[in-house]
């Protein structure tokens, strides 16, 4: 496992150093996200879905191992807030944002050196099953502690040009279809695709903020507790109680154990959520990484 994970981090800390140090312009990194978001992830994803052999039944297995999850931190992550009365409301939907947004570039990056092609296919059609629930879930929290008014009309638009889960489904229903896969078609795929992992891991980097200015010590331990901690486990205890296939079972609780979204800021930012907290979160939460996503795959044998 060290042997994945240190490079994954050695290329974030690139991001990191060269956003810190000025060796590149500041609109570097905007722009390089938009291309691998838009354009690399996408044939990264496509590829690699569309290159599968798995049946409607693993999709089925695979909503209830990362959805049922979910929902239930969702709810663990409400009764947390309970007593917590004297927190800011921004707070409260920064620490629900927190909980459980996935990191998708690091999603993708590590699953390709953690697993098989099979496995980390299915981590990918983890990320198009949940990307729609958790981002209805964190724009109706910011939008219930922040008066802000969610359009719902934008939110469906906004998920329906969703080029993560566009191409993840696009690549599904592919190799569903049982069409041949034209060789040209995707060895410009696969070329694309491998420009992805470089490219968003340094993304990843450059957006962390090490700054302790304004945190909420109780509210970031206990966010990243119930994002790097409870929800795997959660889902590994689902997958054992539903007896689902070991593959699915592997990506449900790799998927479940990522760090929180560097998006979930910019929402956080736009609808009035906790800023400070959101990127505090976000790079404690990647660091953390680390060290629990190497162990999200023995979580099964723990709690078998």
């Amino acid at each position: 496992m060290l042997n994945a994970i240190l490079p994954v981090f050695l290329i974030i800390l690139l991001g990191v150093a060269i956003r810190r140090y000025g060796w590149l312009p500041d609109a570097f990194f905007p722009s390089i996200e938009k291309f691998t978001y838009n354009i690399c992830f996408p044939a990264l994803l496509f590829s690699g879905t569309a290159r599968l052999s798995f049946h409607s039944g693993q999709v089925g297995e695979l909503a209830l191992a990362t959805l049922l999850p979910t929902a239930l931190a969702v709810a663990a992550t409400l009764l947390a807030l309970l007593p917590a009365r004297g927190l800011p409301a921004p707070t409260r939907s920064s620490v629900v944002q927190g909980a459980i947004r996935p990191n998708t570039y690091f999603g993708i990056a590590v699953s390709a050196l953690f697993f098989d092609q099979h496995t980390a296919s299915l981590v990918m059609l983890s990320l198009a099953l949940c990307l729609p629930a958790v981002n209805v879930i964190s724009v109706i929290a910011l939008s219930w502690w922040s008066g802000t008014r969610a359009d719902g009309g934008r939110i469906v638009r906004a998920l329906a040009a969703n080029p993560i889960i566009l191409s993840t489904l696009a690549g599904a229903l592919w190799s569903l279809s049982g069409l041949p896969l034209p060789a040209m078609l995707f060895n410009t795929l696969d070329i694309l695709g491998r420009a992805a992992l470089c490219l968003g891991l340094v993304c990843v980097g450059s957006g962390l903020v090490f700054s302790l200015q304004g945190l909420r010590p109780v509210a970031l331990g206990l966010t990243s507790a119930l994002k790097l901690l409870l929800l795997p486990l959660l889902a590994a205890k689902v997958c054992l109680l539903f007896a689902v296939s070991a593959p699915v079972a592997l990506a449900a609780c790799f998927y479940c154990a990522l760090p929180t979204a560097p998006n979930a800021y910019i929402m956080a930012r736009q609808m009035g959520g906790d800023t400070r907290l959101m990127a505090a979160l976000i790079t404690l939460q990647t660091l953390l990484a680390a060290l629990t996503v190497p162990l999200s795959p023995q979580l099964l044998q723990w709690l078998h």
